[in-house]
């Protein structure tokens, strides 16, 4: 593949999960010290919401949401110049307690209109997992047909709210959750029917244990890309480190070949934004912008 400058990636960008938990309008402030134009914004990361997320739903009840919290929010991002460019929207889509699954539906209402409120079009989703715990956490009936019923049941609910709210939902693979390979991600958006619900490119994520390995890196990328590239609204630069399990890592500093993710970017499509995530360490956020962006071209 001959190389070709990426001119489609609009912004590199990071998640705010990367952070401890800030003010908004510091939070926000070291974002754009650190050369950073976007992020992907979760709620649990600022103080004025007074929320933490629970291993469930990873966003508050905004009926509950503190008054000035929003608008701590808005002030925070026009006074630093970075735009929220997705909305973490992550709870556990399969979570065996049904219970759980409709008060995270009942909230997406709500962060839904406040996606809008900050000119956002993207919110992020997490497939789920049948460990009732915590919404990451590997579980052996992830693979049954009950939790692929129940995870379809509230992608399709929550794509009914996103058509009416005119907002993108993106959702990864994930290893430890029921869209756990790329063809079960092709799966997923067939079933859905919807333009409204589109994938999350994060690199690290398509490596079940034993598959961390320098030699798969190539051949694992132009797979995923192959089932899902057309549908990438939002890429992530989480990385991954050599190993027989799962250890990630932050950008660059594992066996991603970023390279080659712009270049199969570019051969898609891809118009969005970048957004670092797995760094958890302000002492590194400018190198692995500056990783990233050498990668790219």
């Amino acid at each position: 593949m001959s190389k070709v400058t990426p001119l489609y990636l609009r912004r590199t960008g990071i998640c705010t999960t990367d952070f401890p938990k800030y003010s908004a309008g510091e939070l926000f402030a070291r974002a754009k010290g650190y050369g950073f134009d976007v992020v992907q914004f979760g709620f649990q990361t600022v103080v004025e919401t007074e929320f933490d997320a629970d291993g469930k739903i990873e966003f508050p009840d905004f009926s509950e949401l503190p008054a000035g919290a929003m608008g701590a929010i808005e002030r925070a991002a026009l006074s630093s110049g970075v735009e929220v460019g997705a909305i973490n929207g992550t709870f556990n889509a399969a979570h065996p307690e049904k219970e759980v699954r409709d008060e995270a539906v009942r909230r997406f209402f709500g962060l839904a209109k406040a996606a809008k409120s900050l000119g956002c079009g993207i919110i992020t989703l997490c497939s789920g997992t049948r460990c009732a715990e915590d919404l990451w956490t590997y579980h052996p009936d992830n693979g049954t047909p009950e939790a692929w019923r129940d995870m379809m049941d509230t992608m399709l609910r929550l794509c009914e709210i996103a058509e009416r709210e005119g907002v993108t939902l993106a959702v990864e693979t994930e290893a430890s959750n029921v869209i756990s390979t790329p063809e079960r991600a092709r799966k997923l958006l067939d079933e859905a029917g919807s333009a409204r619900l589109k994938m999350i490119l994060d690199p690290a994520n398509l490596f079940p244990p034993g598959t961390a390995h320098p030699e798969n890196v190539r051949p694992t990328l132009r797979h995923a890309f192959g089932l899902f590239g057309r549908d990438v609204v939002l890429a992530h630069g989480k990385d991954i480190k050599e190993s027989e399990g799962i250890e990630f890592c932050g950008t660059g500093e594992g066996i991603v070949d970023f390279a080659y993710l712009a270049e199969l970017l570019c051969e898609y499509g891809f118009a969005g934004d970048m957004m670092l995530h797995g760094i958890y360490d302000e002492n590194k956020f400018e190198a692995a912008r500056a990783f990233w962006e050498s990668s790219r071209g």
